[in-house]
């Protein structure tokens, strides 16, 4: 029996090492692709290529992919590898231009892995390519137009109504807050009830199933990292069948969507919201029997990336705001002078707070949400004012985080100054060398709702609250090497004071 054992240990031993190195004989190969075609490139490491540093949690893939830009800004574009796969990082902002809108058919899909069948809820707008992403993205964009927006405001001051009562109740319990858990929260508050009429109690019980779910999704663990930069290598996320979206969180998003689906349909409840154009949307397409289908699992789809998307850009951009106002206390006196001007928290008042919109910009600026775009080449492709040709099937990025922190784009990129983005001064930022949300046809749908969403928490919060540093609060913000999106470790703990007394009229 022990000869069988051993016999058997040096088998697998001997199929593992041919494995290791038949998959180095092949990277070492696939690595000689830019040297052989004269193109500028990172040096790769076996076996994540240049991702080595974000796979060994140095750092987050964001960070990877500035240090990288920063390193090879002086070349247009510059190859590099994820595992084996050939990618190219593109720095030039009038090449950047040129793939995300003058030759946006070449680079109309990101290329990100999903699975209608098996991972339904990764099958969202954000991630669909081709057709079925033109025809989704033309209807879902009237959801997002200024009227809509102005439609759900009121909606909006209420969830800040109930973070101003969280953040005393935290006061009460410590002197210090967690500022990133405490947005994250108001921000999975403000999507599930403005946009899809679901009462969660985000704010009130951080123990409640819908609260511990949302979380699991964005959570910085080293699995949900190593799923998320698998699927922007679809040959290896195909071959290893890889989930998205793990399977106790798909079946209780599938379960909240469509049992709001069912109460609508079977009550006749008809809202002005998200929700509600995607029910339309469905019954408009069986109607027509057009080519644009919609099943509650789609449904359930783009539901769920715009509440998980949602509550992740409004906490980590509220976030990084307050965090930036407590070092800068000559920012935030300006800003609570602002605030403090209006008479009412309307739609329009908020919309006239210039300071805090450039206030918001330049944080944006700093800590963009996405440390990254990319684009999936879908032919060769000779690229404007060079040599060099991107293959068909070559994955394309760009660094906003290297972009947004230039010296030559943003002078003194470490200091907080919001004056960058003021009305006299935005004319001088280089086209597309600034972009948070993103560029072209597939920038961020939700991009208004989002800085609306930022602003009026901002504000009314502000108007309550002077923001201070404590003991815990960093002086630099190192990013979660195991966060895909641009998230600070540990969290952002500062102090929140009360200014005053301070009932405000709302509408």
């Amino acid at each position: 029996m022990a000869g069988v054992v051993v016999i058997t240990l040096i088998t697998f031993s001997a199929i593992f090492i041919s494995v290791l190195w038949g998959s180095y004989i092949y990277a070492r190969i696939a690595y000689l692709y830019f040297k052989k075609r004269g193109i500028p490139f990172d040096t790769p490491t076996f076996p994540f290529g240049s991702l080595t540093s974000c796979l060994t949690l140095k750092c987050s893939i964001s960070r990877v992919l500035a240090d990288m830009y920063t390193k090879h800004k002086h070349y247009k574009l510059v190859g590099f590898f994820s595992f084996w796969q050939k990618d190219i990082l593109i720095n030039d902002p009038d090449i950047i231009r040129q793939v995300l809108v003058k030759d946006f058919e070449v680079f109309q899909d990101r290329g990100v892995y999903y699975n209608k069948q098996k991972d339904p809820l990764s099958a969202h707008l954000f991630a669909l390519a081709g057709e079925e992403w033109r025809n989704l993205r033309t209807k879902l964009t009237p959801t997002f137009s200024s009227g809509k927006i102005k439609g759900m405001f009121p909606i909006l001051v209420k969830c800040t109504d109930e973070m101003i009562n969280s953040v005393r109740k935290l006061n009460f319990e410590s002197s210090s807050v967690d500022c990133q858990k405490l947005f994250f929260s108001f921000g999975l508050s403000v999507i599930s009830n403005t946009a899809f009429g679901l009462e969660s109690d985000a704010l009130t019980n951080n123990d409640s199933t819908f609260v511990k779910m949302a979380k699991k999704i964005v959570a910085p663990t080293i699995d949900r990292m190593i799923s998320m930069i698998l699927m922007l290598n679809c040959e290896i996320a195909k071959k290893f069948n890889i989930r998205v979206v793990p399977p106790d969180v798909s079946k209780f998003f599938m379960g909240v969507v469509k049992d709001a689906i069912k109460f609508r349909e079977e009550n006749g409840v008809n809202r002005n919201d998200y929700l509600q154009l995607l029910i339309k949307l469905k019954k408009d397409a069986a109607a027509q029997d057009c080519s644009l289908s919609f099943s509650d699992n789609e449904l359930a789809a783009e539901s769920f990336v715009f509440i998980l998307a949602g509550s992740e850009t409004t906490s980590s951009a509220m976030s990084f705001c307050l965090y930036e106002l407590a070092m800068n206390p000559g920012v935030q006196e300006r800003l609570h002078a602002e605030v403090d001007s209006i008479q009412e928290i309307t739609y329009e008042s908020i919309n006239d707070l210039d300071y805090l919109s450039m206030v918001v910009d330049e944080s944006l600026r700093k800590y963009p949400p996405l440390g990254f775009l990319n684009r999936l080449c879908s032919r060769d492709y000779p690229v404007p004012g060079t040599d060099t040709v991107i293959e068909k099937g070559t994955q394309v990025f760009f660094s906003v985080l290297g972009l947004h922190n230039d010296p030559e784009l943003f002078p003194d990129p470490e200091r907080f100054i919001p004056e960058r983005f003021s009305k006299e001064n935005k004319s001088n930022i280089k086209p597309y060398s600034y972009m948070p949300f993103g560029e072209g046809p597939r920038f961020c749908i939700g991009m208004r709702f989002a800085k609306m969403s930022v602003k009026t928490g901002l504000a009314v919060l502000l108007r309550h609250y002077q923001v201070l540093p404590t003991p815990s609060t960093p002086a630099k913000i190192e990013f979660e090497p195991r966060s895909f999106t641009t998230a600070p470790s540990g969290g952002i703990w500062l102090s929140l004071k009360e200014r005053r007394p301070n009932v405000l009229k709302m509408q």
